[in-house]
């Protein structure tokens, strides 16, 4: 049997009981049912932290262009990439480390994690198409 026809199935069987099950990246996920949700945060959620405009900048520089090198953000910025930028999403878990780019300097290569794709509520990077459309391409 498939796993998306288990996974449907399972579903099926929670189906009214407070959560559902959702397809995240490459895997899947219960959360809480939509008609729950807004109950459920305003009794358990603090205000989420926002990320400075220039994290946010870049966190959707690495999502579009992904896996992408400090130097090549810096380069379609046209402005300097401060550590902590790359320190505090790294820290929010929106960011990882995926190995070194093969050429002089070696360095880092950066893609958004799975942490991302569940803070953001998005299946997959796909979503992100639209509003990310200009910022693909060579640099």
């Amino acid at each position: 049997m498939e796993i998306a026809l288990i996974m449907s199935e399972v579903d099926r069987r929670t189906e009214g009981r407070g959560f559902e099950l959702v397809a995240v990246g490459d895997g899947w996920m219960f959360r809480t049912a939509p008609d729950l949700a807004e109950a459920l945060k305003a009794v358990l959620e603090k205000p989420p932290e926002r990320l400075p405009r220039a994290a946010l900048e870049v966190l959707l520089l690495i999502a579009a262009r992904q896996p992408v090198t400090r130097p090549e953000i810096e380069s379609f910025r046209d402005a300097a990439l401060p550590q902590k930028t790359l320190t505090l999403l790294q820290e929010k878990g929106l960011i990882r480390s995926v190995g070194r780019k093969p050429v002089p300097g070696q360095p880092q290569l950066w893609a958004t994690t799975e942490t991302f794709l569940i803070t953001y509520g998005l299946k997959s990077l796909t979503e992100l198409d639209p509003l990310l459309e200009g910022l693909r391409g060579p640099l």
